[in-house]
């Protein structure tokens, strides 16, 4: 072997150890740690859990909706004329973001809330809401916080709570203890996920059982009694155009949710066969509802009676009984 070729395979020997050295060393330091996201503030975290009483409305696919769009229109007009606040208002906020998400806690201590404006246009500043004679209604608590809070300048006629402004075009007011639970929320984010709806609904809203429908009244009613037999939660959507309502009533088990369909079924058919007279509606649309049953969950599905279908689409300021 000539000393070329020596030095040549001592060199590549060389190397090959060297890799070989290097990915055993690597193998027994740990992978380097990755870049810890720093939290910030999000509109979930004033919730700590499912509300008993939980909304989602979303105002711009209403407005695009062919049914119900018109309702919503008018609806707005009317709260527009009748509003004593000039300058920039909640209505104002509420008819142009995204979805609007409400929350109310029912418990021993009381109960707070909290309602979120999604998506508020970003032309809107809060600190310019004012009232019919041009004063301002919110004050600003402390502008160096990393949350902006503001609170009510008239503290006589309003409850004591406080509006933050989140930097995703999110308006956060609360109440109660929902104030105490966003002031600590927004300061040390906590990661929260929010709580589920309905992902296809126009407007939804779900009912806490054991906060609703523990009442007595509810409890010995004939059609409403047997379904509050082991009932979680009851849920309410406004699906798109001709889909109607959805109804779904979860439950604790599977044996109490087809033991509840059927109840349902039973109730529903024998109010469709109600004959209709002078002040009392004619629910014979309800023939047309579809029952289901899915793991521990009934969900009972109505399409829109064909007279609103009709009647929506041009609805008026004047349709209302404001």
């Amino acid at each position: 072997m000539t000393s070329t070729t020596t030095r040549r395979v001592f060199f590549a020997a060389c190397a090959a150890a060297g890799l070989l050295a290097a990915s055993c060393d690597a193998g027994d330091r740990p992978p380097p740690a990755a870049a810890r996201r720093e939290l910030t503030a999000q509109w979930q975290d004033v919730f700590d859990g499912t509300p008993e009483l939980y909304a989602v409305v979303r105002p711009q696919a209403i407005k695009r909706d062919q049914v119900y769009g018109a309702l919503f229109k008018a609806l707005v007009r009317v709260a527009q004329a009748r509003t004593e606040m000039r300058g920039v208002t909640s209505l104002e906020a509420m008819e142009g973001c995204e979805e609007i998400v409400i929350g109310i806690r029912k418990d021993a201590q009381g109960e707070d809330a909290a309602i979120v404006f999604r998506g508020v246009p970003a032309s809107l500043d809060p600190s310019k809401m004012t009232d019919a004679s041009g004063r301002q209604i919110l004050r600003l608590i402390d502008g160096r916080a990393k949350t902006q809070e503001f609170e009510w300048r008239d503290r006589r006629n309003t409850e004591a709570g406080s509006m933050f402004v989140l930097p995703d075009r999110t308006w956060v007011g609360a109440m109660g203890e929902a104030r105490a639970r966003a002031r600590q929320a927004f300061a040390s984010p906590f990661g929260r996920p929010a709580p589920k709806s309905d992902p296809e609904a126009l407007a939804s809203v779900r009912l806490d059982a054991a906060s609703f429908f523990s009442s007595a009244r509810f409890q010995k009613s004939a059609i409403v009694g047997p379904l509050t037999r082991k009932l979680r939660a009851l849920t309410i959507s406004l699906r798109p155009g001709k889909t109607g309502l959805v109804t779904t009533l979860e439950y604790q088990d599977e044996d109490a949710s087809a033991w509840a369909e059927m109840h349902v079924k039973r109730v529903i058919e024998e109010l469709a066969q109600i004959e209709p007279r002078p002040g009392r509606p004619n629910l014979s649309w309800l023939k047309g509802a579809v029952v289901g049953h899915e793991g521990s969950a009934v969900t009972v599905k109505v399409a829109v009676p064909p007279r609103l279908l009709e009647e929506l689409p041009n609805a008026t300021g004047g349709d209302l009984p404001l």
